[in-house]
């Protein structure tokens, strides 16, 4: 993952944590982001998206979910969210093949 990436927690089909790095608050991290998924689909009933950033002052948030797993990583403000959903693709693919 970039450098900019400060934690990541994984997250299985059920949306509970799978993995976690980087921090030692992983299930407070991956509750977190089940939040925010939650969030994203009541506010988007017409289809949940594959991908989400969230700004936040000191940092960002990007998630993106898979059928069997989410992933959601914590980095700079400064980050570039292009190389931020790139990693996060990346890393997600790794698993998906791991798991076939």
């Amino acid at each position: 993952m970039s450098a900019d990436a400060r934690a990541a927690v994984v997250l299985d089909a059920d949306g509970e944590l799978a993995g976690a790095s980087g921090t030692s608050r992983g299930p407070e991290l991956a509750e977190l982001a089940a939040e925010l998924v939650e969030a994203v689909d009541a506010a988007v009933p017409a289809g949940s998206p594959e991908q989400m950033e969230a700004q936040v002052e000191g940092g960002a948030v990007y998630l993106v979910r898979r059928p069997r797993w989410t992933l959601a990583a914590v980095a700079r403000r400064s980050a570039l969210s292009s190389l931020m959903f790139y990693d996060v693709r990346a890393v997600l693919s790794e698993l998906e093949g791991r798991a076939a």
